[in-house]
């Protein structure tokens, strides 16, 4: 409140409350630059400005005047008020002046949704990647296994003859980092989603036999491989998991308690799919780790060229899922084979 200029105090009809009497009594305010004072037959009040909060104004609600011993006045004279206040050298705060011009309101609102989509495109999947590099291994290995049952109930038994089996396995195991996650490979037969591959939290890989057989050669099948590993190994699945509930799913794993992420665990995989970056991510993880182990990245290239390619045939739908969670099949072949 700015009450620096002094004037002559105006008066304003008010209904005060005592906080005794059920019913108001009939006052006049006096108000001026140091403060209101409360006159009626038998009441006499003063109080300083520090003593005194207003409320804002509103179109057609009567104003609040409250005071510091629990007391307020009812001013429904707003326009009398208002040249009151004036007078008296008090100028509403910029919030409340805003709050009735509709310029203001519009470009708040702007700048909330600029905020809120911010916030959802870059701010949730930062939190999201730390919250998600927090979780302790045995909480994200629980929610693996948990995860793994999903997947062995929708997809049916592998039906690869057991030396592919092995070969598939050999594979795997030359590539699978040793560190924190317990890497496991679960071979499955596709059914109508055909050629797909996929990552869970914890190190549970997951390939259809469709993929084992689409693939020309052990290099191609590798980089499958190394690109869903590089997904577990940055967390992918668990930071869509965690961006999809948020704070819910945050403070369960925080507190070792993933029942809330179990939950979550079904539409999550139902739903299986990675933002550009986080795609990105994996292709660049499984280039580096083919290179390490001196295998050549071009057939993994060829191999999603392939995939590519059976999209576009009537009788290779399934294989399309593997293109439809892996977004941007043309950026990512250029970006491995440019990585040779």
């Amino acid at each position: 409140m700015n009450t620096d200029c002094v004037s002559v105090p105006r008066t304003v009809a008010a209904s005060f409350y005592d906080g005794q009497l059920a019913r108001p009594q009939a006052v006049e305010l006096q108000i001026g630059a140091g403060g209101v004072v409360l006159l009626s037959p038998c009441l006499q009040r003063r109080y300083d400005w520090n003593d005194a909060r207003m409320s804002e104004r509103l179109q057609h609600a009567p104003r609040l005047i409250r005071f510091s011993d629990g007391t307020y006045c009812e001013v429904a004279d707003q326009q009398g008020l208002d040249a009151a206040l004036t007078a008296a050298g008090y100028r509403e705060s910029l919030v409340a002046r805003s709050q009735r011009r509709w310029s203001h309101v519009l470009l708040a609102m702007g700048l909330l949704m600029a905020a809120i989509l911010s916030l959802y495109r870059w701010g949730l999947p930062a939190a999201a990647e730390a919250a998600a590099r927090r979780v302790p291994p045995s909480v994200e290995s629980g929610i693996g296994t948990r995860a793994t049952a999903i997947v062995e109930q929708q997809f049916g038994p592998s039906r690869l003859a057991q030396p592919q089996r092995d070969r598939v396995q050999r594979l795997f195991d030359s590539i699978a980092p040793h560190d924190e996650h317990r890497f496991a490979l679960v071979l499955r037969d596709g059914g109508p989603v055909g050629a797909n591959a996929f990552a869970l939290p914890g190190g549970t890989v997951v390939v259809t036999d469709q993929m084992v057989e689409l693939a020309p050669d052990d290099a191609a099948l590798q980089g499958v491989l190394a690109h869903e590993i590089g997904h577990v190994e940055n967390r992918h699945l668990m930071r869509q998991i965690i961006s999809g509930t948020v704070v819910g799913v945050v403070v369960t794993l925080i507190a070792g308690d993933v029942s809330g992420v179990m939950a979550a665990l079904p539409a999550a995989l139902a739903n299986l799919s990675y933002s550009r970056d986080m795609e990105r991510e994996a292709d660049a993880y499984a280039v580096q780790l083919l290179k390490r182990k001196g295998i050549g990245v071009e057939a993994f290239a060829d191999l999603l060229q392939r995939l590519q390619t059976a999209h576009g045939q009537v009788d290779a739908a399934g294989w399309a899922r593997y293109l439809q969670t892996h977004p941007a099949p043309e950026d990512r072949i250029a970006a491995i084979r440019a990585a040779r």
